[in-house]
């Protein structure tokens, strides 16, 4: 260089041989001498191949050659710098190279910066600003430091760099700028991928301070934008430059980061944002222009950065960036859109928000061209018709960036979301293309779990309407002009809350007020200008309306300015005639989309579709009824469906609240088409399907009815309004459908809902047939149902103890309603109207009904106040609707049960009723009925029976108490003469029919207010008594067991489809067995029954009042029964033989008889039950004394007293027993099944002592005495029978004594001496008994 400048030119001294010329050698030779010696040296140099012998191992490793690296070139001190050795004395020579002492050697010294050296920028505090080239010449050595290796060096160069060009740059001109950018660009865009962080980071700051500071951007544009698209790695986002066009798949829709970007540092990325937005902020659109490719790379890169604060500037970048060069960006919409979805999806709320301004920010960018496609990213838009090559391959997912926005989990968000949306709508230029999209997500916002978002949501779309109405004048002018409104509001005096949160009128805090009704043009001019009213007019008459205090909105620097002055109240109106035109117009395009998601399994779909379709209808009104039948399907296979059965409540509210809208807007007759098939009798739909259509219709009539009521002022005139043509046919098609007969759960509480939907609010309207109509129904609601039919096969019989037969003590007296307090709503509603003289009970000297039917029968019922007793509130009710009530319970026994239970006595017995009463009984206890409806009908008999018995006990005296006693000894007339029918066919003999009404009839007998005379007894005394006629077959009949064991072969065939024949060894012999165990035990209950009965009417003191012919009810007949079981009945019935009597039938027998010997004694007198004793052998050689003499029946002649006394002693054999029994013999004992159970008494309980019975809720219907008795062994009951007969000697031998001689006479012809033995016994203690006690 210093030659150059002396303009001297020094030959290079020659090479040594074998030496690379040097540098300076070089430089005195021609470009082609150089190149040809250079290809010499090539050829000369020996390859480094080698030939190895082909039999060995060739590794594959010594091919390849290791690559050697770039060596620097050695940095050499120009001999003309010689003079700086001592001003920079931190340049160091290299020992192994000397310096030249004269001009002419070039062996220059090479040198290392190993320290950061002191320049001018230290030597000054001030750097004169005079000239740029004075400016430029102290920072000229700091700038040169940039290049040096040690980070040490070019660190402190940087830091005096910023120093001076960032902290101070406020002091420096323009011009001084400017000649500094020009200096420094390239290599401060060097230090931009410099490898220590601290260095790139200065680098940007300082650039960052010279382009916001310099004149001209255009000179650095063009190393600028190059760089930062290098250092970004935004050259090809999407990595798919390299492809031709037809080949490039679609831009993924999911959100989208860099993974790895370029630039590692998140601080350095953040100054490079920072950078990026001066870089923008400074560019005009003619610099934009030749850069619009690299600048919105850059921005993309930016939004998808992993660090927050890099998207949070880049979206602040892009919303100016697209603001300020809008008409260029047209085709980078969709790309600048895309970028941001990661944004959106940012677990950073002011990430979302910002996200969110800045795609509003890239929609001035494109519209009518691409923000379409912008949207359709958003909302996960894909073409049915294309379907990317990926999703062959692997699952492929979507995300509805809107729907994510609409439920954010953080209220700014959400809150910011439906403002944009509402801007979207408001300022977007090409909004109407997108509208439809737009606007179902903004009328989710109306449903938002924050009610103050909610409410400025409703009052964001009533903004959207107004500018609606100015869009659409001419299309609303008419509308408003002549005042027409929908049918639904009656003229605009209807109105119905708006259902905010899609809840019906609205949350808590939510009120609401009517917005003046336009009447139409007052064309004659009756009013003032001032009184005509307009649509949608908040301020009527002049006078504003009092809203409330406004909800304050919080204040955000981010918000939209044209929403800042929204006013928001809690006090809603109707919507506005163009919020519900607007909403209208768009809700066609997605409403049938809606109905597939309402059926949908999954809460959280159900409940957004619910809320999305409620909202629709708010604004939609009557105009929802293009769309009824599809929706009615959708809500029927929603209530009958999995969602329902969630029982979200959420959910439930939700779709009540859009199902009573339904029934607010549309004309009623239009839903009760497409309901009222749910009420047919021949319905196509499924039990669920059909109690879901009543769940809806419902609701539906619940909106109608709250419409018509919320008219004011009220107008009388009216009526039914709109109901008028639907309630009568509503009542109609109820009152005779068949989900009466047998409502379930489900289907119950639907209907009655459906009553509570009308009844109380319309009552006032209906005629007195209606209310009877709906009287049945309620009764039918109310009715208890039937237990389920049951089919009696034969059952393995536990023997030795335990409880006999399945049978349940049935509970005649328990209420028989279900939802008794609806009930009680619907009957007061239902005789509200009635005249005041009718409310009066028939009679002021007495109550029918003034005893309670469900007190316990150990003590007398108490008399029951009027006011508290329904069937006394009601009683004029049930006096003028009973008659057609009656006439149409069919076949529904639940329903005539609770038309019994609730119906007031003097009713029932009425001459009118009664019959009516006694055939409907009849039919439901006859054959025709099944086991558990006839069981079910005889317990309603007898709970009528207690009705009227309870009413005897207190008004005896009374003239109405023969009808009361002829109408309660029907009754039992009735139930004897069913069940002797029954008897005689096995495929009508139910074991459970007749265990279960001998069981009642037996808690009937002692029931404190019941005299078993009324009802053993016919009114008439001529009459047969088919009760005494029915009990008194059953325990006598010995041919019992053969009907059982029919009627089980009959119901295993019924059953099985096999013939009896066919019927294997097992399964005969448990028919056998339990055949005979279920005659075993009817015939004992019935014997036990039988005798509690006159046991209770021999201890009251009073006559019995015996028929006085031979027939069913006297006391001759009885006694012949009993004395049957002493023989061997004739067979009548296949097999043609008949069991002998079983010791425990004669045990009840001999206790019969005895009863009834005694059946004139006195109280005290009569003879006590017997009880089984341990070793009842011992005490037949110690028998009691009667207590009363004995007396036959009258009509027993001396031949029936003879064969009395030949069957009873012929039973005494029978019984295979050592008569006379051995005094000192040891027996079997009674079994008394566990301490404290007392002893067996036969046909006593209790309740005849004046002991509190036990309770017997769920307890069997055999009475504990039946289950202990047939329980003892064989031998105990041949000693107890043995006993009873003894003693029951002692009476035949004083009212039989002809009859024993004429036997003995007989016998002792005929040489049967065991006969003669056993009556010689019995006469012999009975004379010894009887004579020490002074004879009879």
């Amino acid at each position: 260089l210093a030659s150059r400048q002396l303009g001297l030119l020094i030959p290079p001294p020659p090479a040594a041989p074998g030496e690379r010329p040097d540098r300076a050698a070089m430089a005195g030779k021609d470009v082609d001498e150089i190149w040809a010696e250079m290809q010499q040296e090539s050829r000369d140099k020996p390859t480094g191949r080698a030939t190895k012998p082909k039999d060995k191992a060739f590794d594959l490793s010594s091919l390849q050659r290791e690559r050697q690296g770039a060596k620097r070139p050695i940095k050499k001190f120009d001999a003309s710098l010689k003079w700086m050795e001592k001003w920079a004395g931190s340049i160091k020579l290299q020992p192994e190279v000397g310096f030249a002492g004269d001009l002419g050697d070039t062996n220059y010294a090479t040198t290392e910066m190993l320290n950061p050296p002191s320049t001018l920028i230290d030597a000054v505090d001030e750097i004169p600003t005079g000239t740029p080239e004075t400016f430029l010449a102290y920072l000229q050595r700091d700038i040169n430091c940039l290049s040096e290796d040690n980070m040490n060096v070019r660190l402190q160069s940087l830091q005096k760099l910023e120093r001076v060009l960032v902290a101070k740059v406020d002091g420096l001109s323009t011009d001084i700028i400017d000649a500094v950018a020009e200096a420094m660009l390239k290599p401060i865009l060097k230090r931009m991928k410099d490898k220590y962080e601290k260095c790139r980071e200065l680098a940007v700051r300082i650039l960052r301070s010279l382009v916001e500071n310099t004149s001209d951007l255009t000179p650095m544009l063009a190393y600028v934008f190059p760089t930062l698209v290098a250092r970004l790695g935004c050259e090809d986002l999407d990595g798919i430059a390299h492809l031709p066009e037809v080949m490039r798949p679609d831009p993924e829709q999911k959100p989208v980061e860099l993974s790895r970007p370029v630039e590692e540092s998140e601080e350095v990325r953040l100054q490079l944002a920072q950078f990026v937005a001066a870089l923008l902020k400074r560019c005009n659109n003619n610099q934009i222009y030749s850069y619009v490719d690299e600048a919105t790379g850059i921005l993309r890169a930016q939004a998808m950065d992993p660090f927050h604060e890099v998207k949070f500037f880049a979206c602040e970048t892009m919303i100016a960036f697209c603001y300020n060069h809008a008409e260029m960006l047209l085709h980078f919409t969709e790309p600048l859109g895309r970028s941001l979805m990661s944004c959106l999806t940012h677990n950073h709320c002011k990430i979302r928000i910002a996200g969110l301004r800045a795609i509003t920010a890239v929609f001035w960018c494109g519209p009518f061209k691409h923000n379409h496609d912008v949207i359709q990213q958003l909302m996960a838009f894909q073409d049915p018709n294309k379907a990317p090559i990926k999703a062959f391959y692997e699952p492929m997912t979507n995300i509805n960036y809107m729907s994510t926005l609409t439920f954010d989990r953080h209220p700014a968000v959400r809150r910011f979301w439906f403002e944009t949306l509402a801007y979207w709508l408001l300022r977007v230029p090409d909004k109407v293309d997108h509208e439809p999209y737009i606007f179902p997500y903004l009328l989710s916002g109306l449903c938002d779990e924050n009610e103050d978002i909610a409410l400025e949501v409703f009052w964001l779309i009533e903004k959207c309407g107004e500018l609606y109405e100015v869009e659409k004048e001419e299309e609303l002018r008419k509308t408003k002009q002549y005042g027409f409104d929908y049918g639904w509001t009656y003229s605009g005096r209807g109105f119905i809350p708006f259902p905010l949160q899609a809840i019906w009128a609205g949350g808590k805090e939510v009120e609401h007020f009517r917005r003046t009704s336009a009447m139409g043009p007052d064309f004659m001019g009756d009013k003032a200008l001032g009184e005509h009213d307009v649509r949608d007019k908040l301020e009527p008459y002049g006078a504003g309306v009092e809203l409330g205090e406004p909800v304050s909105l919080p204040e955000r620097d981010y918000a939209w300015n044209e929403l800042r002055d929204l006013p928001v109240y809690r006090k809603l109106p109707r919507p506005r005639l163009g919020s519900r035109c607007w909403v209208r117009t768009h809700t066609r395009r997605y409403i049938k989309a809606t109905f597939n998601d309402v059926v949908d399994f999954r809460d959280c779909t159900a409940l957004n579709a619910g809320r999305l379709l409620c909202m629709s209808l708010a604004y939609t009104e009557e105009g929802v009824t293009e769309w009824l039948q599809p929706m009615v399907q959708a809500l029927i296979k929603f209530y009958a469906g999995r969602a329902w059965a969630a029982r979200d409540q959420k959910v439930t509210e939700t779709y009540d609240c859009t199902c009573k809208l339904l029934g607010a807007f549309l004309e009623p007759l239009t839903y009760w088409q497409q309901l009222k098939d749910a009420l047919d009798n021949d319905a196509l739909q499924d039990l669920d399907q059909r109690v879901a259509s009543v769940k809806i219709l419902a609701l539906c009539i619940t909106g109608s009815v709250d419409v018509l009521n919320s008219i004011q002022p009220p107008d009388p005139e009216l009526g039914l309004g709109r109901l008028t043509p639907v309630i009568p046919e509503l009542i109609a098609c109820l009152h005779a459908s068949d989900l009466l007969l047998s409502p379930t759960e489900e289907s119950r509480a639907a209907l009655w809902g459906l009553l509570d939907a009308f009844v109380e609010p319309l009552r006032q309207h209906l005629t007195f047939s209606q209310v009877s109509q709906l009287l049945f129904i309620a009764l039918a609601l109310a009715a208890k149902p039937t237990a389920d039919a049951v089919v009696e096969l034969a059952q393995v019989v536990p023997r030795g103890g335990g409880q006999v037969g399945p049978v349940q003590a049935p509970n005649f007296d328990e209420e028989e309603l279900v939802d008794a307090d609806k009930l009680d709503k619907i009957l007061a509603v239902l005789g509200s109207d009635l005249d005041a003289t009718d409310t009066k009970p028939a009679s002021s000297g007495f109550s029918l009904d003034s005893l309670d039917d469900d007190d316990d029968f150990a003590a007398a019922s108490p008399a029951v106040d009027a006011s508290t007793d329904f069937r006394v509130v009601h009683q004029a009710l049930f006096q003028r609707a009973f008659p057609e009530v009656l006439a149409h319970v069919d076949d529904s026994f639940q329903v005539f049960r609770s038309v019994v239970y609730l119906t007031p006595l003097s009713l029932l017995f009425s001459k009118e009723h009664s019959g009516v009463i006694l055939d409907k009984l009849t039919a439901f206890c006859g054959m025709a009925s099944s086991s558990s409806t006839r069981s079910a009908g005889q317990a309603l008999s007898i709970h009528l029976a207690l009705r009227c018995t309870r009413f005897l006990g207190s008004n005896e005296s009374d003239g109405i108490a023969d009808e009361v006693r002829r109408f309660l000894g029907s009754l039992f007339q009735m139930m004897g003469q069913v069940q002797m029918e029954a008897r005689k066919s096995v495929r009508n003999l139910s074991y459970m029919v007749i265990v279960s009404c001998i069981s009642m009839w037996r808690r009937f007998f002692l029931h404190p207010s019941v005299d078993p005379r009324w009802v053993l007894f016919p009114f008439a005394a001529s009459d047969p008594s088919r009760p005494l006629e029915w009990l008194t077959s059953l325990f006598a009949d010995q041919e019992l067991y053969k009907r059982f064991h029919g009627a089980l072969e009959y119901a295993e065939t019924a059953t099985t489809g096999r013939d009896k024949d066919g019927f294997v060894v097992r399964k005969a012999k448990q028919i056998r067995e339990e055949a005979e165990h279920r005659a075993s035990v009817v015939r004992t209950l019935a014997a036990s029954t039988l005798l509690l009965a006159l046991r209770r009417m021999l201890c009251d003191g009073r006559a019995i009042p015996w028929s006085r012919s031979s027939g069913a009810g006297s006391v001759g007949a009885l006694f012949k029964g009993a004395s049957s079981l002493f023989r061997t009945a004739k067979p009548t019935i296949d097999p043609p033989f008949v069991k002998l009597t079983p010791s425990y039938m004669l045990l009840y027998a001999s206790e019969m008889i005895r009863v009834l010997l005694h059946r004139e004694a006195k109280p005290d007198c009569v003879p006590p039950p017997f009880c089984l004793l341990d070793d009842a052998a011992r005490a037949i050689h110690s028998l009691p004394k009667p207590t009363s003499p004995p007396d036959l029946p009258f009509g027993i002649d001396a031949e029936q007293r003879e064969a009395l006394v030949s069957d009873y002693v012929t039973s005494l054999i029978d019984l295979n027993l050592t008569l006379p029994p051995d005094p000192n013999a040891k027996h079997a004992p009674a079994t008394l099944d566990g301490a404290g159970s007392g002893d067996i008494a036969l046909g006593w309980e209790k309740e005849l002592d004046g002991e509190q019975p036990s309770s017997s809720g769920g307890a069997s219907a055999v009475p504990g005495e039946i289950s202990r008795v047939l329980a003892q062994s064989p031998e105990c009951l041949g000693w107890n029978a043995a006993l009873s007969m003894y003693i029951l000697g002692m009476d035949l031998s004083v009212v039989c004594k002809d009859g024993f001689q004429l036997a003995l006479a007989k016998w002792r012809r005929r040489k049967e001496q065991a006969k003669v033995l056993i009556a010689l016994d019995v006469l012999n203690r009975a004379s010894k008994l009887l004579g020490a006690g002074g004879g009879q």
